[in-house]
């Protein structure tokens, strides 16, 4: 619970750790802001006192001239407080828009995928209350529902690409920044001031310098808007715990396949617009969940229609049950979408984010791709085992060597010698793990 602005001190911050459970190796993310740097000290304070071992983490995007000299900094400070420290750097061609998405994605899949090659049990971020208001004032802005207004909780899990999913950790969410500030003077450890934390063409930036001034006339603290999203965090668990019993009681059903069927409804039954939202992440590729109002409209439409499709999922009726499938068109390409390509199989995969698919041997040439409506005629009588939609057999990864169809790893019925699949069904409809790819 993060409850009201407290002092940070190095007491409050154990205090704070211990409630977390940590574990005896962890690693920080230090970009050398002020926030950050307050995590790898008192980090290094905690892990002297308990024995604790610290990985200190810093990530060189390489879009500024001056990141590596601040990265490098960075790892002086780190290191004279007692803390092993590691520079990784976001390496390729970087994209000409949306850098910003792009930049946070590759953060954290290197910190990641660093914290875990070092063996260790959770990854620990700088967000701190000042953050979290400025979340949720973002969140409300866009008329988000309660998932995008619990906003950030203190301890979530994360997953790069196809690795299995570790503990992100926010210890410092119940310290403002000003806080966190004097205690840096108090200790004399100095910090980066990013340039881009004063470029309004930011939205964060506007809104920082917005709550300032709502601050000094005593409205909308940052201390408040925080206790609102904690609060909004145990509405949003209450409207899960809703959400599930009306899936259970609709006699909903997961396939290994990734496709989902229960009873038909209209919709206008207490939680259908956050179950629908779910079920469609689920089912569909897509990164996001969609919104809940255009979720419960695709439900309707495919009542009254047979067919709907949002989120890269296609929703029909099907016999007696609705359905909640991939939509097919999204991977082999319709107008403004082009095919999914074939992807070579040569280590763990997470496949159109719905599996992860690793080959028994990466030497065996073999590579995954829809199946799609020709792959699934190639399955011949077996076809007839699938017990769900034709749309959902054409959406299924296929497994090829040298341009034959060898397998369908996700079907039950199949023989999946070359390789294991997991479908992330349960895992997107849960929507604790996030994965980045």
């Amino acid at each position: 619970m993060t409850g009201p602005s407290t002092s940070l001190t190095e007491t409050a911050f154990f205090e704070r750790l211990q409630s977390l459970n940590m574990p005896k190796r962890f690693a920080a993310a230090v970009s050398g802001g002020r926030d950050s740097m307050a995590l790898a000290r008192m980090c290094a304070a905690y892990a002297e006192k308990t024995g604790a071992k610290c990985l200190a983490l810093t990530v060189d995007h390489g879009l500024r001239a001056e990141a590596g000299e601040e990265a490098a900094k960075v790892k002086t400070w780190c290191e004279a407080a007692g803390l092993d420290h590691r520079t990784l750097r976001w390496e390729g061609d970087k994209p000409r828009s949306g850098v910003q998405a792009a930049a946070r994605f590759a953060r954290y899949r290197l910190l990641i995928e660093a914290a875990q090659e070092n063996g260790c049990e959770a990854l620990l971020t700088a967000h701190s209350e000042d953050d979290q208001a400025e979340t949720l004032f973002m969140r409300l802005s866009r008329g988000a529902g309660l998932k995008g207004l619990a906003a950030m909780r203190a301890e979530s899990l994360v997953a790069a690409g196809a690795d299995a999913p570790m503990r992100l950790l926010r210890p410092l969410l119940s310290f403002s920044r000003e806080s966190v500030t004097a205690w840096l003077h108090e200790i004399g450890q100095d910090y980066l001031d990013d340039p881009s934390n004063l470029d309004e063409r930011f939205e964060r930036v506007r809104v920082r310098a917005l709550l300032a001034a709502l601050a000094e006339q005593g409205l909308l603290a940052g201390a408040s808007l925080a206790a609102s999203a904690e609060k909004l965090a145990l509405a949003e668990d209450a409207a899960r715990a809703q959400e599930e019993a009306l899936l259970g009681h609709l006699g909903g059903c997961f396939y290994p396949w990734g496709g989902v069927s229960l009873d038909r409804w209209d919709g206008k039954v207490p939680g259908a617009a956050g179950l629908a939202r779910r079920l469609i992440h689920a089912a569909g590729g897509g990164e996001y969940p969609a919104e809940e109002s255009a979720a419960l409209e695709a439900i309707k439409k495919a009542s009254s229609e047979r067919a709907a499709t949002l989120g890269g999922a296609l929703i029909r009726g099907w016999k007696t049950r609705l359905w909640f499938l991939r939509e097919p068109a999204a991977l082999t390409g319709r107008a403004g979408v082009a095919p999914m390509t074939a992807q070579p199989l040569t280590g763990p995969v997470l496949w159109d984010r719905r599996f992860v698919i690793a080959p028994n041997d990466p030497s065996g040439n073999l590579e995954i791709a829809p199946l799609g409506a020709q792959g699934a005629g190639l399955l011949g009588p077996r076809a007839c085992l699938f017990r769900g939609p034709a749309e959902g057999l054409a959406a299924q990864p296929g497994l090829w060597r040298q341009g034959v169809l060898i397998g369908a790893p996700a079907l039950p019925f199949m023989d999946t010698r070359n390789v294991t699949c997991r479908s992330l069904l349960q895992e997107r409809f849960d929507g604790r793990i996030v994965r980045f790819s």
